[in-house]
């Protein structure tokens, strides 16, 4: 039973068809479908996740002020002084472009997507962005704080997301 948010989780990273469709295992004729209560629990769970990592967007990425002790925060290049801030709208961008793959039936995984933002930040050998789009220390720990703090949150909410009540306990 204390299994059952993560699975949840884990099947609505699929496409909400997949889901309805259910699961044949292989070299059976035996097919697996949830029930009606289930499925709607599996799709609202998933419309919840979304929303989370949407609104996570919306807060933490788009138009993120740069950290009282930013490194580029008094540089009178302009360029400069916004080298954090743009880092943070790439971010955003990377993050979208992923994101809307669920559009050609790529899974979402917002748990995931959430710790990629702060990846991006950390990463010396991807290509996702530039070495000139990388923010200052002070920016990226405040950045890897809200990931963090985010992450735990969402995990938390899982069982109701997923309408599971009945848990002895719970990360």
């Amino acid at each position: 039973m204390e299994l059952l948010p993560s699975a949840f989780y884990d099947l609505s990273r699929c496409a909400a068809s997949e889901i309805a469709a259910g699961y044949l295992a292989p070299g059976s004729n035996e097919s697996h479908v949830l029930s009606d209560e289930s499925l709607l629990n599996a799709l609202r769970g998933r419309e919840h996740a979304s929303r989370f990592l949407s609104t996570f967007v919306v807060n933490e990425l788009e138009g993120r002020d740069p950290s009282q002790n930013c490194t580029h925060r008094n540089d009178p290049d302009p360029f400069r002084k916004r080298i954090c801030q743009a880092t943070f709208e790439a971010t955003t961008f990377e993050i979208l472009r992923d994101v809307n793959g669920v559009v050609f039936h790529c899974s979402s995984d917002p748990l995931f997507a959430i710790m990629d933002a702060d990846l991006m930040q950390n990463r010396t050998d991807s290509n996702r962005l530039s070495l000139l789009h990388r923010a200052c220390e002070a920016c990226r720990v405040e950045f890897t704080a809200s990931v963090d703090a985010a992450r735990e949150e969402m995990w938390h909410k899982l069982p109701v997301w997923f309408g599971i009540t009945n848990l002895q306990s719970w990360p």
